[in-house]
Formats: structure tokens, sequence, C-alpha cells
């Protein structure tokens, strides 16, 4: 069922109900006071027969002629008056009413039955007269009919008119609704743009807002896809070419050549595995794929998993220190691994070997967070500090040529993504401080 419909049909519901109970009241109170005039109507006739009754007892044989004369003018046969003696006799009557049997010893109103007919009587004792008034229920009845469809008729026009209208101002409401959707059906699959929502209706803005950011999300994913590929493309076309080329030194060669052609190979192969490992980890924090949220893990913890993972060397050349109690991460203990090796692997490797590399942990509780300071006594930044953490960007050192370029990167969009931050100065006595705040669980 279409949301015009549905629409329609709900309010138009509610409507009819609400007009059949408004009509259905007003009826009931018009016919309430209807035959509330009506039995007033028989009261006062009754009192006015009354009364010309009495003025012909005071007139004598004149008044009594004039009497006769009066209630012997036809009437409508919806309508009858009897005046009675006392002891039941017919004294005067309306034509057609001498017959019928509307004596009624209790004065008031009364519903009586004559001839298949109900009538409404009214019963006044006067002195030695007994005035009875009638009125009957069949009239009654079509008056009644007439009063329903006169109350009915216009409130069924003003139905089928209000649900019309209704119909036609839902789908003139739902037409900026429509033409946001023909709008979105006719981008193409390689569309960025944005939704221009300044001219939507207030209740469409949300849902434009949000496609906004769907559309800004996938177009993130999509940039995400591009570098990946171009990246891909870039990076292991060299170690590839290398690999393949020792491969073909060591076919043509023997001996120590070959052996050492193949250790060349087997060491492009390693190189290219490790960049394989970084782009894809690097594909996987920047697209916000799900890691394993359950284990969390300490500090300390961070950073001796780190050291282990680390180069070789690292247990030797690397001191660390924190406090007393080492706070807990909030975040997966393998991504704060991840960032913290990177970072360690990366001050050991732009350090000569015979210099130490420190860690300092300091907790930070009322910022619910975790810093970790990486110092190492090397090179320092260089002369474009704001590139190191580029992607594929390496340092002017003699080891620099052996990393893939990626693991700032990496440590950075972990940063990134768990609200943290990567902050790189020179050191004290040279060298480069690396501060990385990570979440603190409370």
């Amino acid at each position: 069922m279409s949301l015009r419909l549905r629409l329609v049909v709900g309010i138009g519901i509610a409507l009819i109900v609400l007009w059949t109970a408004a009509a259905t009241w007003m009826f009931r109170d018009l016919d309430r006071n209807l035959q509330s005039t009506l039995d007033e109507r028989l009261a006062m006739s009754a009192s006015m027969v009354s009364g010309l009754m009495q003025q012909s007892s005071a007139l004598g044989d004149r008044g009594e002629s004039a009497l006769q004369a009066a209630v012997t003018v036809p009437g409508k046969r919806s309508m009858a008056c009897q005046v009675r003696s006392l002891r039941g006799e017919v004294i005067a009557a309306t034509k057609g009413a001498s017959n019928l049997p509307m004596n009624g010893q209790t004065p008031g109103y009364a519903t009586r039955t004559a001839d298949g007919t109900q009538w409404r009587t009214y019963t006044l004792h006067s002195g030695e007269f007994s005035i009875t008034t009638a009125d009957s229920m069949t009239e009654r009845d079509d008056l009644r009919r007439r009063i329903a469809l006169a109350v009915g008729l216009p409130f069924l026009i003003a139905a089928v008119g209000g649900l019309a209208a209704l119909w036609l101002g839902v789908g003139r409401g739902l037409a900026p609704l429509e033409r946001l959707r023909r709008t979105v059906a006719a981008r193409g699959p390689h569309s960025v743009e944005l939704l221009e929502t300044a001219a939507l209706p207030t209740e469409l803005r949300p849902l434009a807002e949000t496609l906004n950011q769907h559309q800004q999300r996938t177009a993130a994913a999509m940039e995400r896809e591009r570098h990946f590929t171009n990246d891909a493309a870039h990076e292991l076309r060299t170690p590839l070419t290398a690999i393949d080329t020792h491969l073909q030194v060591a076919r043509m060669t023997a001996g120590d050549t070959r052996d050492q052609a193949l250790a060349d190979a087997g060491e492009g192969v390693v190189r290219l595995r490790s960049t394989l490992e970084q782009l894809l980890l690097l594909a996987r924090v920047e697209g916000r794929l799900l890691f394993d949220e359950s284990e969390a893990t300490n500090a300390e913890d961070a950073v001796e998993c780190a050291i282990a993972d680390a180069r070789p060397g690292a247990f030797e050349r690397v001191k660390y220190c924190g406090p007393a109690r080492s706070p807990k991460l909030d975040m997966p203990a393998a991504l704060a691994g991840i960032a913290l090796r990177n970072l360690i692997d990366n001050a050991l490797r732009y350090s000569p070997n015979d210099t130490r590399v420190d860690v300092v942990i300091e907790d930070l509780p009322e910022e619910k967070a975790v810093d970790f300071t990486v110092t190492d006594r090397g090179m320092g930044l260089g002369p474009t500090p704001g590139r190191v953490a580029e992607r594929f960007w390496r340092g002017q050192s003699v080891a620099a040529g052996s990393g893939s370029g990626l693991g700032l990167t990496i440590v950075q969009a972990i940063a990134k993504r768990y609200g943290g931050l990567l902050e790189l100065t020179g050191g004290d006595g040279g060298g480069t401080r690396a501060r990385l705040r990570l979440p603190r669980l409370e």
C-alpha cells in the first residue's frame, strides 16, 4: 500500500468516525427536542380545548352550538382530539377520531395502538370533561426520517468531498518526496553530489541529510578503494620486478651468484608480504571494519607486546616506565599493540643501534586518555616534518629503504578511529618524540 493511500485511509477513517459521531449526537439531540416539542403541542392543544369547553359551558346553548361547529372542522389524519364526559361518553371529537379508543383514565402522556397505528396521546381532566389529544407515531417517524436525511446528507457530501480533497492534498504534500526520489534515482553509480536540503520541507530535511551522510560515507569508501588500488599498483610493482629480476639471475647463474640472487629474491618476498599486510591493515582501520572489541588490555601489557613484536634488539634498547597501576585501554588490544609496535619499530629503525629508546606511559583519568611517549636519539624529523605520516614517505637514513612507509600512517589512522591523536616533535637532545594518545577505560 502506498504512503499516500495509507494517509488517506487513516485520516479518512478518523474523520468519518468523528463526523458520524457528531451527526449521531446532533440527530439524537434534534429528535429529543422534536419529541418534546410535539408533546408540548399536544398539551397546549388539550389546554386550548379545555378553555373552549369552559367558555361553551358559560355561554349555554349558544356556546354549545359554537363548540360543535369548531370540533367538527376536518383536521389532519395524523392528529386527533376527543372530549369525553367523566362517564366515558364522547361529547366531541375531530373527524375520524370518534371511534378511536383514546379514553384515558390517567392524565398525562401515553402511547396507544388503534387500528394498527400507534398514537402519542395527552389526557387532561378539566371539570366534567376529559380531553385527549393525539399525534400519529407514523407521522412522527416520517418527520424523524426527514430530519435524519437533512442531517446526514450534508455530512455524507462533506465526507466524500473531504476524502477527495484529502487525496489531492496528500498528493501535493508528498510531491517533494517524489521529487527527492526521482533525484536520487537519476544519480549515476559514481555520483558523489550532495542533495540540496534548503528547499525541502522540514519533515524531509532529516531524510535528505541522512542520505547526504550516507553519500559522504560512500564517497569516502570509494576514495579509500581508489587509494588502496593506486597504492597497491604503485608499491607492489617494484618488489615484484625485483623478485623477478633476482629469479632470472638465479636461473642464468650458478654457485654463489645464484645463492645470492635467491636470497635477494627471498628478501623481496618478505618485503612484499610486509607491504601487503600493512596495506590491508590500513584499509581495515580506515574502512571502519570490525575488530575484536571484547578483549581489553592495560597500557603496560600493550607496550610489552609491542616490544616483543618489534624488530630484533628491541628488548635491549627499549626502556619503558609508567604509573604504579597500569590503566586499561578502551580499544582492541591488537590495534593498541600494532600502533605502539610501529612507533617503537620506527624509533629503532631511525636511530643508531647503540642508542636507547624511551617509552613513557602517562595516565590521564580526567581526560579519559592514556599518553604514550616514544623518544629516540636519531636524526630527527628532517627538513619536511609535515610529511612524516604520509603514505609511503620514508626518512632520509641508511635504513630507510627497508621500510614500507606505512607505519606512522597506520598509527595515525588507529588514533583517529578511536578519538586519539598522534603528535611528532623534536626531542630535547635530538631525535624524535612521538606522543600517542589512546582512550582510557573508565
